[in-house]
């Protein structure tokens, strides 16, 4: 897998095995040399043995950094009770118990655990769910175990392992370069470099900072170009990037989901704060039992909060995971489903998405254009004989050449980067000469730009200038036809070994290789499916602008407007943004420009996602909003990405986006749900506790009532989902979840407010029927209310799932039955006499049958509203 591996003497991987590290001082590896590194480290040139390896990774399994850190049972388990006003509820609780209400103490802390206990049972699970999703796209690395190179975890590599690496890969560990060729690593991660820096064997300066130590590679960077062998010194929190993590991980602007979350609970933190002061003042006014009171107040404030709604989004997003990894779409990081569903501009490449990506030759030629033997075996050699990274172009050329270079020899290499845009080897071949010569292969303008002569027809050489017409003339003629085109060129250095990027220089041009890449036959159509469901389709190119336009215009992406990424780099930020408006295609760029038109997209309000699989599309993949990469791309480019594919296909890309679709909206039906009915609870509850003589609920019934009604939420990420909800991006609208609760909310009391009055003027119920009845209502009105307002079509039309309807019916079943067991005397509930309980049903299905009216019209007025951005969604 690993061209390097070609470049490993024998000798080498065949060194004996050392036995166990010297205990010796290993602190600042960069001032060492590489023999006295390999000694501290207990290894050689050719690695650890494989039963040494496993030994260092039982010792430092405990330090490894993970992109998925699995949350500790106990944390995860405290963390279910450590809301503050819960902490604050249970402080009074105990004081009551101590107080003497034992009783009415042990039912409160009995309900929090019960309920803290379902929420970490979910968590646990989604947690586990997303671990087991993750090995099926985990990165590996090459690594040399008993003198032979084996791909391994990144999570395995230990210190003292001797990795091989070329470009795009990641670098498992802090390493120290043992030997390298043109070898170039990205650490813009660490540093904010944004060009890579140049790394080879040698020894750094004791004070020297991490950007300054050429010798040593770090955990988190990835390798540009170039190729090399390096000791692993350190791993997991023991590295650089292990020991700045936290301050990383704090620079990470929060996603959109983060910060609809964070937004929605400063919504509940101020209705809570407003109502439960209100209450609890308006209580002790009226002189009652302090204690009670303050139970009372405190009950309300966690009935308001959904305190279940970490595990349901956690279930709701596992759940949406695992449904997406059915459909082949597998999910890094669980938030990012959601801006998934959310996005409303995908940006990609053209290759394998609206392409076949079965790459094949479909010409050679010389510079008039006519089939050449020469530019034939000249890119076979180059190709053959290149070990850095493989790829498609080469694998293309070798698939179709005949070409026997039996006879050639190997010198050196000069490997591809984006800057040079060009790849060069050093041969010898009998064919060509008895000197080594220089074989140059890359995009026409960066070839044409060392070469000073052309190759004629005849075998003659002329200047280039006197051909350029006629070659600028082919090359636009092939790419039009929607062939990329790689011009061929070479220049004999005798007596040479090795060669450096300065002898790419007065080369002489023979010809050019053209590529087909077949758009798919589907592609114009999925082009359009996205499109149609509210995502606006923008082809971001590396190939030149006649490609683009001929690819674009087969997929039925608009042309108007189209930039090059020499107009890209002509723009500041703010211009980009506002020309990036309307342009669908983007042509000739390199990684800066894709990173920057994605971030000039997020800035002009959208959500912005970026399919990509090469070295050079890790820049805009964390520039994105939702970075989508495919389980066959580079390890960079995969380890960058928040969602993987396992085929690299547009139909299988927006079954995943209606899949997050489906998870957001299932997460808003139990928000919209659950804080709409629990404002109108604690409305209707602070009216009652004016005008009552007795507090209308104790708080154990309140957490009971939270604690029942959403059971059924535990099932909403089973739910279906309208047809109208998928069909364009949705985003966090914290200002219509606040209309939503309002306007619910009040309708609730509206009929909670007609309940009580029933009760107390028409049956004279006291204290102990009325809560009892009380109860049973809250619990009826809102399971009943979840199916009208799980769907904004009429509820006859919309068909709930199993799971749902099941828990719906469990809940009532224990409603209903709870009054006759043993539990009822303590929780403080009667069994109520048979007009009542009609009375409460009546209320109930009246309560439906108006929630459906309101409903109707809230959507209507919704719809036909101005749109606000929130800028909930954007960063």
């Amino acid at each position: 897998m690993h061209g390097f591996r070609q470049a490993v003497p024998p000798a080498e991987t065949a060194a004996p095995q050392p036995h166990g590290p010297d205990t010796g001082d290993r602190s600042q590896p960069w001032t060492r040399p590489v023999d006295e590194a390999l000694r501290l480290l207990g290894s050689g040139a050719g690695g650890l043995s494989a039963a040494e390896a496993q030994v260092r990774v039982d010792e430092t399994a405990a330090h490894v950094l993970d992109a998925h850190r699995r949350t500790g049972a106990l944390h995860l388990l405290a963390r279910q009770f450590l809301n503050p006003t819960l902490l604050i509820l249970l402080g009074a609780t105990v004081l009551a118990g101590v107080l003497g209400e034992l009783v009415d103490a042990t039912i409160i802390v009995a309900i929090i655990a019960v309920s803290g206990l379902l929420g970490f049972w979910h968590e646990r699970g989604a947690d586990r769910a997303m671990a087991s999703l993750l090995h099926l796209v985990r990165s590996e690395v090459s690594v040399l175990r008993d003198g032979e190179p084996q791909d391994v975890p990144i999570a395995e590599v230990v210190p003292g392992d001797v990795v091989l690496v070329s470009a795009g890969d990641l670098v498992p560990g802090d390493a120290l370069v043992l030997d390298s060729r043109q070898l170039l690593a990205d650490e813009s991660v660490l540093t904010g470099e944004t060009f890579p820096a140049e790394k080879r064997a040698g020894v750094s300066a004791a004070e020297s900072r991490p950007s300054e130590r050429s010798n040593m590679l770090f955990l988190g960077t990835h390798v540009s170009s170039g190729s090399g062998r390096l000791l692993v010194v350190s791993t997991g929190r023991e590295t650089e990037l292990g020991r700045v993590a936290g301050s990383l991980t704090h620079r990470r602007p929060p996603t959109g989901f983060e910060r609809g979350m964070t937004a929605f609970g400063l919504l509940l933190t101020r209705a809570m704060a407003l109502l439960v002061v209100a209450i609890f003042a308006v209580n002790v006014l009226l002189q009652r039992p302090f204690i009670d009171s303050a139970l009372f107040s405190l009950a309300l404030a966690v009935g308001l909060t959904p305190q279940l709604l970490p595990a349901i989004v956690s279930l709701s997003l596992s759940e949406g995971a695992r449904e997406m990894a059915r459909q082949r779409v597998i999910v890094r990081r669980l938030d990012a489903i959601e801006d998934f569903g959310s996005m409303d501009v995908l940006c990609l490449d053209k290759t394998g998405t609206v392409t076949d990506g079965e790459i094949r030759v479909s010409s050679v030629t010389d510079v008039g254009g006519a089939p050449s033997a020469m530019v034939e075996r000249l890119a076979h050699l180059n190709a053959a004989f290149q070990v850095g990274l493989a790829n498609p172009i080469d694998a293309s050329i070798l698939a179709r050449s005949r070409v026997d270079v039996s006879g050639a020899v190997r010198l050196d290499e000069l490997p591809y980067d984006f800057g040079r845009k060009r790849l060069s080897v050093l041969v010898t071949d009998p064919a060509l000469g008895a000197d080594p010569v220089l074989v140059t292969k890359g995009s026409v303008a960066a070839v044409l730009d060392v070469c000073s002569q052309v190759e004629d027809g005849h075998g003659a050489e002329v200047p280039l200038a006197a051909r350029r017409s006629e070659i600028d003339a082919l090359y636009t003629a092939l790419s039009s036809e929607g062939t990329r085109v790689l011009a061929v060129a070479s220049r004999t250095l005798a007596g040479r070994t090795n060669v450096d990027p300065v002898d790419e220089a007065g080369l002489t041009l023979h010809g050019f290789v053209s590529f087909a890449d077949p758009v798919k036959e589907d592609g114009a159509a999925m082009v359009r499916a996205l499109e149609d469901h509210g995502i606006s389709v923008r082809m971001l190119t590396g190939d030149n602008r006649y490609v683009a336009a001929h690819v674009a215009a087969e997929v039925g992406l608009d042309l108007g407007g189209a930039m090059t990424g020499r107009d890209v780099a002509a723009l500041d930020d703010l211009a980009l943004g506002r020309a990036a408006r309307d342009v669908r295609v983007f042509s000739e760029l390199d990684p800066l420009h894709k990173e920057r038109i994605v971030r000039a997209l997020r800035r002009d309000g959208h959500v912005a996602g970026y399919l990509g699989d090469g070295i050079n599309d890790a820049p805009a993949l964390r520039a994105a909003d939702v970075g989508i990469s495919v389980d066959t791309a580079v390890t960079v480019a995969k380890q960058a990405a928040s969602i993987v594919l396992l085929d690299k296909d547009l139909g299988v890309l927006l079954d995943g986006v209606l899949q997050g679709r489906r998870t957001f909206a299932n997460t808003m039906k139990y928000l919209h749900v659950t804080t709409s009915a629990n404002f109108g609870n604690m409305l209707s509850m602070a009216a009652a506790a004016v005008v009552l003589p007795f507090l209308p609920l104790l708080a154990g019934q309140i957490l009971l009532v939270n604690l029942l009604t959403d059971l059924p939420g535990m099932t909403i990420a089973t739910d279906a989902v309208d047809a109208s909800a998928l069909e364009r991006p949705q985003q966090w609208d914290v200002r219509q979840i606040r209309r939503y609760m309002l306007v619910f909310g009040a309708l609730s009391s509206v009929f909670d407010v007609t309940m009580f009055l029933m009760l107390r003027l028409a049956f004279h119920a006291q204290a102990t029927e009325f809560r009892s009845a009380w109860f049973l209502g809250s619990i009826l009105t809102e399971v009943g209310v979840l199916f009208a307002l799980r769907t904004r079509v009429p509820i006859y039309r919309s068909r709930p799932s199993r799971l749902l309807v099941l828990s719906s019916l469990l809940t009532v079943v224990a409603t209903v039955v709870l009054p006759f067991t043993p539990a009822a005397s303590m929780l403080g509930l009667v069994v109520l006499p048979a007009e009542l309980v009609g009375l409460v049903v009546a209320v109930a299905l009246s309560y439906v049958v108006c929630t459906e009216v309101v409903k109707v019209r809230f959507w209507q007025a919704s719809e036909s509203a101005p749109k606000v951005t929130t800028g909930l969604s954007h960063w």
